[in-house]
């Protein structure tokens, strides 16, 4: 019986507990812009976001929250472009700034 309870603490020490990776996908939907001139902002729903070079794929998107938005690409005060723009869930919409407005 005392060579049992001295194995115990040995063979427990040999066991590992269990790991749980939980990996959760984004499906929020996704804003891709095009186009825009350097220095352009986007604007979401009448709040400055970033500048516009940050979402144009190349380093990322805006990721949206599902429903109707005003969308707006700005070069200091001049307005390029302004959409209202529906996102249902999971989906990716590119804005494109088209190039006789972004000059």
């Amino acid at each position: 019986m005392k060579r049992l309870f001295l194995a115990f603490p040995l063979v427990s020490l040999a066991c590992s507990t269990p790991v749980t990776v939980v990996r959760t996908m984004d499906d929020r939907p996704k804003l891709l812009l095009q186009g825009a001139p350097d220095g352009a902002t986007l604007q979401v729903d009448g709040r400055t976001v970033g500048k516009a070079a940050a979402f144009s794929g190349t380093p990322g998107v805006c990721q949206m929250e599902p429903g109707v938005h005003l969308l707006e690409v700005r070069l200091g005060d001049k307005v390029l472009v302004s959409q209202k723009v529906f996102f249902g869930g999971g989906e990716q919409r590119t804005l494109v700034v088209p190039q006789e407005i972004a000059q």
